[in-house]
């Protein structure tokens, strides 16, 4: 069987060396792969796999997380969030309608239990995209309270705006330079670059941190950060999201030791290059 990482690009991802572990581990005679797709050849590539019964699935990171949500019956955390990263396309079921989910939500709330931390009442998330709002839901689930959007266009974030809303969180947007008073989480989604001017202050307001960028390290906020700082980075969500990713590409279960240790393996044997 195959499935493969799809994005523009894709050939940074570290999500093969996870899977391909994981195959390794459970004996699995299956193909990996990432695959760069244009967004104007997303159908065309989507439609090709699920035509070939070698396929079992995609994973999928930017920019197609929310139009692949087109392509199968999505879950509720997929509708919640209005996008998926993960593509279901056949198992063991005869006739099975493909499916679109959103393993981020889960995989980020594995990654913050997994550090042993407490619950985050108060959050600044950074960005208003797919990642964000994904964010947005799994702290809703970790009883999140009150959300401030930090966008670097204020009129784009109404709809991450009315998805704290409709959670039940008290959500406000404000745009990046906004003097970010003591909160609990600043989460960042946005490119590394557009976050120097402003990441000293943001850790300055927050005990702890997470950038969903991993790679290169340390970015602005992460530099940023102090000994007295918690910092989560891209490679514990990459890992906490990989762990029900894999299970519905392949029934199979992995850790999130597992695919973290996978994907730090793989980045150090890169930095060594």
């Amino acid at each position: 069987m195959r499935c493969a990482l799809i994005g523009d690009p894709a050939e940074h991802s570290l999500s093969p060396a996870i899977h391909r572990d994981g195959y390794r581990r459970l004996g699995l005679d299956w193909r990996y792969d990432a695959v760069t797709v244009a967004p104007d050849d997303l159908e065309g590539f989507v439609s090709g796999c699920l035509a070939d019964d070698e396929w079992a699935g995609l994973s999928v990171t930017a920019p197609h997380k929310e139009a692949i949500v087109a392509f199968g019956e999505p879950d509720h955390v997929t509708r919640l969030v209005g996008a998926g990263n993960t593509l279901v396309m056949r198992d063991s079921t005869p006739g099975r309608t493909p499916t679109v989910h959103n393993t981020d939500v889960p995989g980020f709330v594995r990654a913050w239990r997994a550090r042993g931390l407490s619950t985050p009442r108060t959050a600044a998330i950074v960005g208003n995209g797919a990642t964000a709002r994904s964010l947005l839901v799994a702290l809703a689930g970790l009883h999140l309270t009150r959300v401030v959007i930090l966008a670097r266009d204020t009129t784009r974030a109404t709809r991450i705006v009315e998805l704290g809303i409709a959670l039940g969180v008290d959500t406000t947007v404000q745009p990046l330079g906004f003097h970010l008073p003591e909160t609990d989480l600043v989460a960042n989604t946005i490119p590394a670059a557009a976050t120097q001017p402003h990441a000293q202050g943001w850790a300055d307001a927050a005990p702890w941190l997470f950038d969903a960028v991993y790679d290169p390290w340390p970015t602005p906020l992460g530099a940023a950060a102090t000994a007295d700082h918690t910092v989560l980075t891209g490679l514990d969500l990459l890992a906490g999201q990989a762990v029900d990713q894999f299970h519905l590409l392949t029934g199979g279960a992995v850790t999130f030791e597992d695919c973290h240790e996978a994907a730090a393996a793989e980045l150090r044997r890169r930095t060594r290059k």
